[in-house]
């Protein structure tokens, strides 16, 4: 009896890893329609918005590879979801890389931001996009930060219980 309930439990882990996995597609997908349409903007476009893209394209690929790698790191936590094996080692190591590229991407913001005040480009528009993404960078690197600790705790409570059964 027991192993049907261990059976219908992993069943649900996978379900839910499935799910996760099917959402986090769905983004790879949007992210790249998304930073496809920028680039199309940014050389067809007229406008300020079009300038403010193909002025600063470099940063927008930046975000992007870096968008897409923590999406490619989160198949891989709803990997170890799918197995059965959330609290893991893996899942902690995996938090704290899209929390590192979260970071870099707020911090490459902020170089931005630099940049536009110094090339006297400000306006408010460009300041404030870049304000916007370097908090929003830093609120994932600290969720992912907090997930990474909480995963490690359960992990080594998990390991503790085992060793004492």
């Amino acid at each position: 009896m027991e192993s049907k309930w261990k059976k219908l439990g992993r069943d649900k882990q996978y379900q839910l890893s499935l799910w996760l996995k099917g959402v986090d597609l769905i983004l790879m997908i949007l992210v790249f329609l998304a930073f496809g349409v920028f680039t199309w903007y940014g050389q067809t476009g007229v406008g300020q918005n079009a300038e403010n893209i193909a002025a600063y394209g470099g940063f927008i690929y930046v975000s992007e590879v870096l968008t897409l790698l923590m999406l490619l790191i989160f198949w891989r936590v709803a990997t170890e979801i799918g197995r059965d094996n959330s609290f893991s080692m893996e899942n902690v190591k995996h938090f704290r890389h899209i929390g590192y590229c979260a970071g870099l991407a707020s911090l490459g913001y902020l170089i931005r931001m630099i940049y536009v005040i110094m090339s006297k480009q400000f306006t408010l528009f460009r300041v404030g996009y870049c304000i916007f993404l370097m908090i929003f960078g830093l609120l994932v690197l600290s969720i992912c930060m907090i997930l990474s600790c909480l995963i490690q705790n359960a992990y080594e409570m998990k390991r503790e219980n085992d060793l004492t059964i």
